[in-house]
């Protein structure tokens, strides 16, 4: 009897092959495994119950990854004997289901031991222990089950009683504490829960997102602090970083701290070693790849940051271009075979400046669309002033709003500032008085947008300056004109944040379908940071794929 173990897994970076055929070796069954392009198949041949057993045992063994599209299991007649080779995986990654099992086996000469290697890819560490020092001096050397068990509830009693403890390890270097009261005035942090099962005390999350947390890779997701966790009064911002423990020695640590009842702890990597306590590993390790992800409401997983999961094959390429948007544009289609097609890339970034572009055969690379930004406000109050309604315009905004607009006047835009949407929406919300600064306006407004809870915005005029060019620059002053109106009817800051988010969403399904009608488009490839927004991300998908079919980057950060 022959079972097939279909995986369709978007990553060519080995990985999962070279899982499939250790817990293959380690149930000692007959197997051979293959790939077509981002299929994996595992074949497995026994009698019944033997297929019965391997099933729960793969079922055990094989972890969640961010890069697993589905998986499907049949019974079939035959082997195939047409897929490619596996190779072998180059990757040094977190913590297996194997090797955490063994970290927890109690008859095992390795229980409670941080320093374990995972039965794939690079090994993790060469280090004979672990040592915990208070300032210069080790006052606990950790080297076997006992001594491990020591460390653990000494730093987990630390931490408990308000210590913060300095960690170099393969997680990198990082500061851990207790979140609690006196918690209120820290940033730029990531929340580590103790276990997955208390993350939904402080945020709002989805099960995919729950899923991809608790996958192998162990991302960094962004997410909304919950109503009731906010009412404690504990955290400064309303959205935090919150990621699981991705090494055995902060894991095991967690779980002392959960057992405690600590639940959560910040991990600060900008914070310098001043730390009274350091844990150090007593030899070599490898650092861990960090990654940041976004999981849309589709399930479609987008990798905000980080590359070291990505095949190395894959990854050259970027280096090839001067321009970020034509890099990412080249990356997807390599990740998806395209150079064949007629495809439109619309690369909205945060750090970059966005264009709309397409390529052919026939056309080669196009620029379609920019968002050049006049970098002074005076410059573009005197531009919308240069008819008669856009000087009643400002006039009523003066008059209703007088220190929003002194503000606006008298701002100075940086002279650096991409020329992006990201960048607009902060000019937007200087001129509107959501902020008083463009970097805290462009999050402030995405932010609002996200936490409106109507089903339609304001429609907030998003133009071309030539609407019968293919290629024309983006209309600013439209937008300025459009946002102050609605300000001036009524419109409340959230409303308006979601207006003009949900008509950026609008403004890109129109320009595929532009792109698919003049210029016979057969997809459209988002890329860029703004689409790590996830609402902004679903909106634009959703309005995008009624008329194209959309491609995202697989394996590849959609930024660079």
């Amino acid at each position: 009897m022959i079972l097939s173990f279909e995986f369709h897994y978007i990553s060519q970076n080995a990985l999962l092959e070279n899982m499939l055929e250790s817990i293959c070796r380690d149930f000692e069954i007959s197997y051979k495994i293959g790939k077509k392009e981002n299929v994996i198949n595992l074949y497995v041949k026994g009698d019944e119950q033997v297929l019965t057993d391997f099933s729960n045992f793969i079922a055990q063994r094989l972890p969640l990854s961010i890069f697993f599209k589905s998986t499907a299991v049949n019974v079939v007649e035959t082997i195939e004997n047409t897929m490619e080779n596996i190779n072998e995986c180059t990757l040094c990654v977190p913590y297996t289901p194997k090797t955490i099992f063994t970290c927890q086996d109690k008859d095992s000469v390795l229980f409670l031991n941080p320093l374990i290697n995972n039965e794939v890819g690079i090994a993790t560490f060469n280090a004979k222990g672990v040592l915990l020092k208070e300032n210069t001096t080790t006052i606990i050397d950790a080297n076997e089950t006992k001594s491990f068990d020591t460390l653990y509830d000494e730093v987990s009693k630390l931490v408990s009683s308000g210590e913060e403890v300095y960690i170099n390890s393969a997680s990198g270097s990082y500061v851990i504490g207790k979140i609690d009261e006196s918690f209120k005035e820290k940033k730029d942090f990531i929340v580590i829960p103790t276990d997955l099962s208390v993350v939904e005390k402080m945020v709002v999350c989805r099960e995919n997102e729950i899923k991809a947390l608790a996958s192998l890779e162990k991302p960094t997701i962004k997410f909304k602090v919950n109503l009731l966790y906010s009412s404690k009064d504990i955290l400064a911002e309303n959205r935090v970083k919150l990621k699981l423990s991705d090494e055995l020695l902060l894991q095991n640590i967690c779980e002392r701290l959960h057992r405690d009842g600590i639940d959560f702890i910040y991990r600060d990597e900008n914070k310098s070693v001043t730390c009274k306590y350091a844990l150090e590993i007593d030899g070599k390790f490898t650092l861990l790849p960090q990654v940041e992800v976004c999981v849309l409401e589709n399930g479609e997983i987008l990798i905000i940051s980080g590359d070291g999961y990505s095949a190395p094959v894959i990854k050259k390429n970027l280096k090839k271009f001067d321009v970020a948007a034509h890099a990412q544009f080249a990356s997807i289609m390599q990740e998806h075979n395209l150079f064949d097609k007629k495809v439109s890339c619309f690369y909205l970034s945060k750090t970059n400046d966005d264009v709309l572009m397409h390529i052919s055969e026939k056309t080669g690379m196009l620029d379609l669309i920019k968002f050049p930004i006049d970098k002074d406000i005076k410059e573009i109050f005197a531009s919308i002033s240069e008819d008669e309604i856009g000087q009643r315009l400002l006039a009523n905004y003066k008059q209703q709003f007088p220190e929003f607009y002194a503000n606006a006047l008298n701002y100075q835009i940086p002279d650096n500032a991409p020329n992006n949407i990201y960048t607009i929406f902060g000019l937007v919300a200087v001129i509107l008085g959501i902020s008083d600064n463009i970097k805290d306006g462009s999050e402030k407004v995405v932010e609002l947008a996200e936490d409106f809870g109507g089903q339609k915005g304001p429609s907030i005029d998003f133009l071309l300056i030539d609407k019968e060019s293919i290629k024309s620059d983006f209309d600013i002053l439209k937008l300025i004109r459009s946002s102050i109106s609605f300000k001036l009817a009524g419109s409340d800051d959230t409303t308006l944040s979601f207006g003009l988010m949900e008509a950026l969403a609008f403004f890109l399904s129109n320009s595929s379908d532009s792109c698919k009608e003049n210029l016979s488009s057969e997809k459209t490839l988002l890329c860029g940071s703004f689409f790590g927004v996830r609402r902004f991300a679903e909106l634009a998908c959703k309005n995008i794929q009624a008329s194209s079919k959309i491609c995202l980057n697989r394996e590849l950060p959609i930024d660079n």
